[in-house]
């Protein structure tokens, strides 16, 4: 786990206050109550080091003598702004920086009261606005073209678009995608794909009947068994997050030679989520069922009570899934049979 490697590397037996917390932070709090992921430990991790770093390079004092008590709102402050004109990071680095050092600190005043005041003091920095980006995504028509750029009849060319319409088609996390299993996938009435997200979180996303053929086709072309990841690299083995995102970009320099003026200069693999996201919000979905399927966590009461049941969520992707033109090789009528199908099977 990167916590407890984090431990062994700047700790000894011999542990200070903050040693100990912040052990226990990782251990007892991220991994064990909120079972964060590996991106999300690393990414903590990643801020502590940066920190521990600081107080030894800034402020002369070694990880293995740290307490609580040499931090302050000012000296959190001079880190962020070290980080920014020192180290280069974006505001949105710094933000995350700050999020990960108020929620360890957080956690201390909770379990030492005495360390409260400090505690408070230091939640009280706030994020830094950033300047408003133009969120990547494509649009519908740049979103057709690309699927209908791969020749589906070419066996590797298969898996590719595979992995793209589902990422797609599911909005999930390309480190979701990378996790499913072919008994995620169900392929009977009503078809759905089970994603395990942040915080192991279980969500239940509807599929169209038309993707769920396709994706049987592959499933039959590259026998994947029912304990097999659903995609995988010539080894069999689980396919990476960098895997995902070089086939992604492959296919879509591929696709944008052909209409350079319809695509961004550069996408992600999650810039298919940000797509799936915005075609059904350009269509009328209620942001609600939009944060549901992408499983984004409920924030206010409101959310808990509208969160959409999967028949809701199912009609408002139907109802949005006519504007995508995907060529899988069905006729207008086997087409409408399923889409009329799906309206009425759950």
């Amino acid at each position: 786990m990167p916590g407890i490697i984090f431990m062994r590397k700047y700790w000894g037996a011999e542990m200070t206050d903050f040693a100990r917390l912040m052990n226990d932070y990782f251990v007892k709090y991220l991994i064990g109550q909120k079972g964060s992921g590996n991106n999300t430990l690393k990414t903590y991790r990643d801020t502590f080091v940066q920190l521990l770093e600081f107080m030894d390079e800034k402020k002369q004092i070694q990880a293995d003598r740290i307490e609580v008590d040499n931090f302050s709102y000012d000296i959190i402050n001079e880190f962020l702004e070290y980080l920014e004109k020192e180290k280069g990071v974006s505001i949105s680095t710094r933000n995350n920086r700050l999020a990960a050092i108020r929620s360890f600190f957080k956690y201390t005043g909770y379990h030492e009261p005495k360390y409260l005041n400090i505690s408070s003091s230091i939640r009280e920095i706030s994020k830094k606005k950033a300047e408003n980006r133009q969120m990547n995504y494509l649009s519908i028509n740049a979103m057709e073209h690309f699927l209908n750029s791969f020749d589906t009849t070419d066996y590797k060319e298969l898996r590719c678009f595979c992995i793209v319409l589902l990422l797609y088609e599911s909005g999930a996390r390309v480190t979701e995608l990378c996790n499913v299993h072919r008994y995620d996938l169900h392929l009977e009435k009503p078809f759905t794909l089970v994603l395990h997200g942040k915080g192991n979180k279980i969500r239940s996303v509807p599929l169209d009947g038309l993707v769920v053929d396709t994706i049987s086709n592959y499933i039959q072309k590259y026998e994947v068994h029912d304990d097999d990841f659903l995609f995988f690299n010539a080894k069999r083995e689980r396919l990476t997050r960098e895997g995902v995102n070089y086939i992604v970009r492959k296919y879509f320099e591929r696709a944008r030679m052909d209409a350079v003026s319809m695509y961004p200069p550069a996408i992600s693999a999650h810039c298919l989520r940000h797509s799936k996201a915005m075609h059904l919000l350009e269509n009328g979905v209620n942001l609600v069922y939009i944060r549901d399927l992408l499983g984004h966590a409920s924030v206010t009461t409101t959310e808990v009570y509208s969160k959409a049941n999967p028949e809701v969520k199912r009609k408002h992707l139907e109802d949005a899934s006519h504007t995508l033109n995907i060529n899988l090789g069905y006729s207008a009528e086997k087409k409408n049979e399923l889409l009329e199908w799906l309206k009425n099977s759950i």
